[in-house]
This record gives C-alpha cells, structure tokens and sequence, in this order.
C-alpha cells in the first residue's frame, strides 16, 4: 500500500485541516488536524527532515540549513499540485478502512527504519490511526502542502523550517519518538 495522492484542505466551518490519503490498492484514510495539532506536528516533521543523510552529514548548522532548504524546494518541485484529488466513481467508490467520517487526530509518531524510510504514525486518542511510510521525497511534499494550507487560515501560525524564521526549531541529534 503506498501513497499515491495527498490533499490538505482547510474547512472553515470546522476551523480543521481535512487531510485525505488516497493509496495505490484503493483506500482511502481521513483525518481533522486542529491547529493546536498542527503547531505539535509541526516540530516532528522538521526533525524528520532532518534526519536525512545528506542533513546529516553536514557539521555546520549553517550549512545544514542550507541542504534542507535546497531539498524542500527540489522536491516540492517535483510534485503536480495542479492535478485535482481524485474521486472514485460512483460504482466503484475507495475503500475507508477508517470510516467516511475524518479521525480527530490527537497522537503522532516519527522514526526511522534501518533502511532509511521515515515511519509517521496518526492516530486519535481512541481508536485505530495509521502509520505510513515516507521517503525524503514525499516528506517534504507533504510538509509544503501542510505549510501551504496553513498559511490559508487565520490561526497565525508561521511554520517554518527553522527556528530563526518561525515557531519550529531545528532538531538536534535526538529523534522525536511521540506527540501525544
């Protein structure tokens, strides 16, 4: 089961970010993120950045900074934002192993597997979340998108990739484990 599109939507009546995963095997998983959420995940994401190899290899803060920024705009590059989410037709709708309502997101996990590929767990305070995998590529995909929507909002949230520029400060060598 891989990825195969990302939607993030602000829905202004929930005052709620409406994130939607739709798979290659034709499911479909369906979250709120409120913005207290939001500002928590936030820290995770960056330092699951970070954690790529070539972040990493970088002595100098400076120059680390620098890598993760080249990065995110290559491959923030690389995504089709213009391609509408798509819907599945009537006869043949997407599977919702978590239902058609959206999960009220509470908890998130980040780590790393010995094979480099990022692990990001959502789930709600009860209940059945998801963990999914992200390479480098699809991380920075989803962060721009989340970045991108909440700067539509008026929650007055600046995320950003370091902590000079924003609310979000680097990581150090520790990696984040939970978000509850």
């Amino acid at each position: 089961m891989g990825i195969h599109q990302i939607q993030i939507r602000h829905d202004e009546t929930e005052d709620r970010l409406l994130l939607r995963f739709s798979t290659s095997d034709g499911c479909e998983f369906r979250f709120w993120l409120t913005r207290r959420f939001t500002k928590r995940l936030w820290g995770m994401l960056v330092k699951m950045l970070e954690w790529d190899r070539a972040v990493q290899q970088q002595v100098d803060p400076g120059t680390r900074r620098t890598v993760l920024d080249i990065q995110h705009e290559g491959y923030a590059r690389q995504a089709n934002y213009s391609k509408a989410f798509e819907e599945p037709p009537r006869e043949a709708p997407r599977r919702l192993p978590l239902g058609e309502a959206p999960v009220l997101l509470a908890k998130a996990s980040g780590k790393k597997r010995d094979d480099g590929v990022q692990m990001l767990g959502l789930h709600p305070l009860r209940g059945q979340g998801i963990d999914i995998s992200l390479d480098t590529r699809l991380l920075h995909i989803f962060t721009r998108l989340l970045r991108e929507q909440v700067a539509r909002t008026d929650w007055d949230v600046n995320l950003a990739l370091h902590e000079e520029l924003g609310e979000a400060a680097p990581a150090q060598d520790a990696q984040p484990r939970k978000l509850n």
